[in-house]
C-alpha cells in the first residue's frame, strides 16, 4: 500500500503540472481571442468582444442587462456598444415591451465573421490533434469538461 505522504507528494507534483498546462492554455486562448478581435474589427478591444459574445448568447437584450450579466459598469458597456454599432457588428431594435428602450442584437456581419473564425479555429484544433488517437481526444475532452465543471 502506498505511503500517504508519497500520494500527497505525487498529487502536489501533478497539481504543478496542471498549473503549467492551464497557464499554457490561457496564453493560447488569450492569443486566439486577440486574433479573433482583430478579425472582427481592428479597432475593437477585448471588452468589446466580451460584450458581443454576451449579446450573441443572450440577445435580443437591453444594455443594462448586458452590464449586469458581465458585471461591467453601464458606461463601459455603452462605450463598447457604440464601437460595435459603428463597426456594424450589432444592431439596436425597439423593445416591444417599452417603446423608450431598445434591444441589442448581433448583426449578420458579426455572425459571418465569427463563423469564418470558427472554421480557422477548427482547423487549428484538427492540426494540433492530428497525431492523437481517438481515445486520447475523447479522454482529453471528457477530463477537460470535468475539470471546468469542478471549478
Amino acid at each position: 500500500m502506498p505511503d500517504s505522504r508519497e500520494s500527497d507528494a505525487a498529487r502536489e507534483a501533478f497539481a504543478l503540472d496542471i498549473e503549467e498546462g492551464v497557464a499554457g492554455l490561457y496564453r493560447a486562448s488569450k492569443a486566439r481571442v486577440k486574433r479573433l478581435v482583430e478579425h472582427l474589427d481592428p479597432d475593437m478591444q477585448t471588452a468589446g468582444y466580451l460584450v458581443l459574445r454576451y449579446v450573441m448568447a443572450h440577445g435580443p437584450i437591453r444594455a443594462g442587462d448586458i452590464a449586469a450579466g458581465l458585471t461591467m459598469d453601464k458606461s463601459a458597456v455603452s462605450r463598447q456598444l457604440t464601437v460595435l454599432r459603428d463597426s456594424g457588428l450589432i444592431e439596436a431594435r425597439p423593445d416591444p415591451e417599452d417603446g423608450r428602450a431598445s434591444l441589442v442584437v448581433a448583426s449578420e456581419k458579426a455572425n459571418e465573421r465569427l463563423d469564418e473564425f470558427r472554421v480557422d479555429l477548427k482547423a487549428d484544433y484538427q492540426r494540433i490533434l492530428a497525431s492523437w488517437d481517438a481515445a486520447d481526444i475523447e479522454a482529453f475532452a471528457r477530463l477537460l469538461g470535468k475539470f471546468n465543471e469542478s471549478r
